[in-house]
């Protein structure tokens, strides 16, 4: 079946590696630049695209699976033109619920590919059920990685774990906190050696995010870095310039894991 519209689910092998962060500035880029985009925040036990962005959503998308809101709902547009979609907002509701909520957000997701040009799912840490729905659902798994060892290690893990699941699965990566390009991909190129020796299989490289106090601040602030001229900005209109170079070819990779 073809789609007019791209999911890229936005992941990483572990915590603290900016993954939130960059599909928040990667998601306001290409809205600035006048696609149609929406944003689902799958980490359902500590969501932080609707802190990251200053939004609040007065719905979630388990709110339609407990019968309390219908799927309507859950499209909050924020002022810089993404459709937010709130996963959980409060966890202590979930416990028993999972199943439904899946069925939900399956139904909000169909309702997003038929009006938006790109959806990204931004998957918590780790190999768990909700990034195994992610990553099911996506036409593109992206790998947020950083130079540390174990962040490495555990995005190999992820990455092995699609892999054997789907041979043909398309995955990227794209290198946050780095000084230069050339550093970048020497991390990209590591992390692609290690696929190729074990699973025989390389990811693309998207691209690179510089290590900058300005992220940080943005952070602080609840002000996407994007929203300010400069390299980090810089940064992110070139992997967006990818992405929809690359949005005809990417194939579809439903049911991959």
């Amino acid at each position: 079946m073809k789609h007019t519209s791209t999911i890229v689910t936005v992941a990483s092998g572990k915590g603290g590696v900016g993954k939130s962060v960059f599909a928040v500035n990667l998601s306001e880029t290409l809205a600035r630049d006048g696609h149609r985009v929406a944003l689902i925040d799958a980490d359902f036990g500590q969501g932080a695209c609707a802190l990251l962005l200053n939004e609040t959503p007065q719905t979630s998308v388990l709110d339609v699976a407990l019968h309390t809101a219908r799927a309507e709902q859950v499209f909050h547009e924020t002022t810089a033109g993404v459709t937010l979609v709130q996963g959980v907002a409060d966890p202590r509701q979930l416990d028993g619920h999972e199943a439904a909520l899946y069925a939900a957000l399956d139904e909000v997701l169909r309702r997003l590919r038929a009006t938006h040009e790109f959806i990204f799912i931004d998957a918590p840490a780790g190999v768990g059920e909700p990034v195994r729905w992610a990553f099911d659902r996506a036409d593109l798994g992206l790998i947020t990685l950083v130079g540390e060892p174990t962040a490495i290690a555990d995005a190999y893990r992820l990455a092995k774990l699609v892999w054997h699941a789907e041979p043909a699965y398309p995955m990227a990566v794209a290198v946050n906190f780095t000084d230069t390009e050339d550093e970048a991909r020497s991390v990209a190129f590591r992390f692609g050696k290690i696929t190729e020796r074990f699973v025989q299989r390389v990811p693309a490289y998207l691209g690179w995010v510089p290590f900058s106090a300005h992220v940080r601040r943005s952070v602080a602030e609840q002000r996407p870095a994007v929203r300010t001229a400069g390299p980090v900005r810089t940064a992110f209109d070139q992997l967006a310039a990818v992405l929809v170079r690359g949005q005809t070819p990417v194939g579809e990779a439903e049911g991959a894991v």
